[in-house]
């Protein structure tokens, strides 16, 4: 399906929000993946927006304001999901080893950014595509060691990166499936949890516990669920405190939450949380966002 019709768009009267032509620039289609709505708003051509991106990082005052062009969309402000959120990390990536060889904290920022763009399609990616996750995520964490010198402790931001660096790593032995890769899995969630507790994360304390839990509960045989039900509400709970209920991390911790709910059981309660979240889900980041999709796939 044409990606415009799946929004429901006329393809004549649908323009590039920057350059404001229709159809393709340069071969290159129109693309929007955020949390735009309607016929008129967030549809970009991919080299209109690397262009835009690579303007305003040019005037940014800080990193936040470096790294915002190339994550999220100026319009919904929610961050670019699913392929064209790899290919914008990716022209991020090139733009930053081009214009600034050699600074390495924009060079960590940049394949931070493509690190988690892979990262919230690792269940989807071919094998190359994975290997590449692990390679960039080794990358950053040769990088923050340079950068770090084995001196002075690192900066909240960049044992943050870090400690989400090594969890990727503990995400992708996961997906293998196997005892084995569980119990890789476990060493590298245990790295993260290290980095995590050293700075007082106390989100990333709460995740990287749930994940140890689910990776376990991969190879110690007997019935986990019990605990998995409590590392994942707790986290849900932190998060709801942290952030509010209508967050889109405090989504994602809920929808985790509710499937726990449904191993014990609690079907009538996991439906109701569902149900919540997927009501906040389409308010805030729109109906055809990944989090909305999989909520609504968990209801089904």
């Amino acid at each position: 399906m044409n990606q415009l019709d799946a929004f429901g768009g006329d393809q004549e009267a649908t323009v590039c929000y920057l350059c404001l032509d229709g159809g393709s620039e340069a071969g290159q289609p129109l693309r929007r993946d955020c949390a735009c709505r309607g016929t008129d708003a967030g549809f970009v051509h991919l080299a209109c927006l690397t262009d835009y991106a690579a303007t305003k990082s040019k005037q940014a005052q800080d990193m936040i304001e470096f790294r915002g062009p190339w994550r999220e969309c100026p319009g919904c402000h929610q961050c670019y999901q699913n392929k064209l959120g790899i290919d914008i990390a990716a022209k991020f990536v090139l733009w930053v080893r081009r214009k600034y060889p050699d600074d390495t904290q924009m060079k960590v920022e940049a394949l931070y950014l493509k690190l988690c763009a892979l990262d919230n399609m690792l269940e989807r990616l071919q094998p190359v595509q994975k290997r590449e996750v692990g390679v960039t995520a080794d990358v950053i964490l040769s990088l923050i060691e340079w950068m770090n010198g084995g001196a002075l402790p690192l900066s909240m931001r960049y044992s943050q990166v870090k400690a989400s660096a090594h969890g990727v790593h503990g995400r992708i032995a996961l997906n293998e499936g196997t005892e084995e890769s569980a119990r890789r899995a476990v060493a590298h969630f245990e790295k993260c949890l290290e980095v995590s507790k050293a700075t007082g994360d106390t989100d990333g304390i709460a995740a990287t516990i749930s994940n140890i839990a689910y990776a376990k509960s991969m190879y110690e045989g007997g019935n986990n669920n019990d605990e998995l039900l409590k590392t994942s509400r707790e986290l849900y709970e932190l998060r709801v405190a942290s952030f509010g209920e209508e967050h889109g991390y405090t989504i994602i911790a809920g929808k985790d939450y509710a499937v726990d709910l449904q191993k014990v059981d609690r079907g009538d309660e996991a439906r109701e949380l569902l149900t919540k979240l997927l009501a906040a889900s389409k308010r805030i980041l729109g109906s055809h966002h990944n989090i909305t999709k999989e909520i609504e796939s968990e209801l089904e």
